[in-house]
């Protein structure tokens, strides 16, 4: 009997041991490169100079450069955000399909020769199914 307990004991502590060691070895990966504080200083200050330039795609890759070398700053992540959104909008204000698809304001004179649709005739009445015959009075 006393063997039995053993070597219970003993299967499900190799078990906990197996299952423990894939979880220890992915949270060491996870740690990944210490942050980089001096350049993600340099590609703020990189972006902050292209942002006020208005070259907002440029300022976006400069931030993004800045969260990769050090992800935890919030001053680099804030300033992402911002130029992704700006640069969003440039995009847009060069292409307005992405705001209406199938609508160009671009080219006014084809939308001026491009023919009216036919006028609908109109939808004959309905005559109703439920006839009232006679009156009960309620």
């Amino acid at each position: 009997m006393k063997y039995g307990t053993a070597c219970v004991a003993l299967a499900i502590f190799i078990l906990a041991a197996l299952l423990s060691l894939p979880l220890n070895a992915a949270a060491a990966d996870a740690e990944g490169p210490a942050p980089d504080k001096a350049l993600c200083a340099k590609m703020i200050k990189f972006g902050k100079q292209s942002y006020q330039a208005g070259r907002y795609l440029d300022a976006k890759e400069y931030f993004r450069k800045a969260v990769q070398a050090d992800p935890s700053s919030t001053a680099a992540w804030e300033h992402y955000d911002l130029s992704v959104i700006h640069a969003l909008g440039e995009k847009v204000n060069k292409n307005s399909r992405l705001i209406a698809p199938g609508a160009s304001a671009e080219d006014p004179a084809k939308a001026a020769e491009a023919p009216a649709p036919p006028p609908q005739a109109p939808t004959p009445a309905k005559k109703p199914k439920f006839v009232v015959e006679e009156d009960e009075g309620c």
